[in-house]
């Protein structure tokens, strides 16, 4: 029977040699007991660049990423190690609820993002809520993808609350784009309305904001209210959301902005021929 170093040193091997699953059923075997802190990150790191190199969404993917918790488990008892093996552990999660979710296994998916929020919600890294609040996301959008618009509603309201306070700019965009997503959802609801009081807020907030990625979400639901006043059939607001949305953004050269000022453009022009 090989010892820990040698376990160690034979999955390396199975990864220098890109047999991504030798790799992971031999760290499957190893018994996490007779691991030192230094080996437990070490295969940590191992089963990553195994998961990694497979991106197949297999169950051997999914089992490399369930390995790199239950080691990131036993490693964060220790304080030296905690904020690393945390950091490795929240992605692992959500890499595993993203590939559960491509495959169709939602509810499992749900589960995962669920786990993660529970475990690093709050953290103080940055790193850790940034995946907490996309995991978010990413489960009010299944939910939306599986016409369970009222629970994914709610998901992002989560978010939202969760969330609407966090100074750092990344957590901003992620509550803008939330809050895009409801109005959108709200829109497909039939609550014109409410979706509209929505993506006044999110342009009222942010239409002004120097970050780019800010603006973008401002011009999206500049462009989703229009399309939501087209809906309720006032053609002449939404040729005024549309012109609005032109005269903020048009001379931005960020790429994301330069596509919302197009589709604008052609929406427009269209109305405009409707209306003349």
């Amino acid at each position: 029977m090989l010892d820990a170093d040698g376990a160690l040193s034979q999955i390396d091997e199975a990864l220098r040699r890109s047999r991504y699953r030798d790799a992971i059923s031999a760290a499957a075997a190893v018994p996490r007991g007779a691991l030192g802190h230094q080996q437990l990150s070490h295969l940590m790191d191992a089963m990553i660049a195994a998961a990694a190199g497979l991106a197949d969404n297999s169950d051997d993917e999914l089992h490399a990423y369930d390995l790199v918790v239950a080691m990131g488990d036993a490693l964060s008892k220790e304080r030296i190690y905690r904020a690393a093996a945390q950091q490795r552990v929240n992605s692992a999660l959500f890499n595993k609820g993203v590939v559960l979710a491509q495959l169709g296994r939602v509810e499992e998916a749900i589960a995962v993002y669920d786990e993660l929020v529970n475990r690093a919600g709050g953290s103080r890294q940055l790193g850790l809520r940034e995946n907490a609040v996309r995991a978010l996301f990413n489960k009010g959008a299944r939910l939306a993808r599986l016409d369970r618009l009222k629970e994914a509603i709610a998901v992002w309201d989560e978010l939202v609350s969760r969330y609407a306070d966090d100074p750092e700019p990344s957590m901003s965009e992620a509550v803008a784009k939330a809050m895009v997503s409801k109005g959108i959802a709200l829109a497909e609801l039939n609550r014109e309305a409410e979706a509209i009081a929505v993506l006044d807020e999110v342009i009222s907030r942010w239409g002004e904001e120097r970050d780019p990625a800010l603006r973008a979400r401002a011009a999206k639901a500049l462009l989703n209210k229009g399309s939501t006043l087209i809906q309720m059939g006032q053609r002449q607001l939404a040729l005024k959301t549309y012109a609005d949305l032109i005269k903020r953004f048009g001379k931005h050269k960020e790429p994301a902005l330069r596509e919302q000022v197009a589709v604008a453009r052609v929406r427009k022009e269209a109305l405009e021929l409707e209306l003349s």
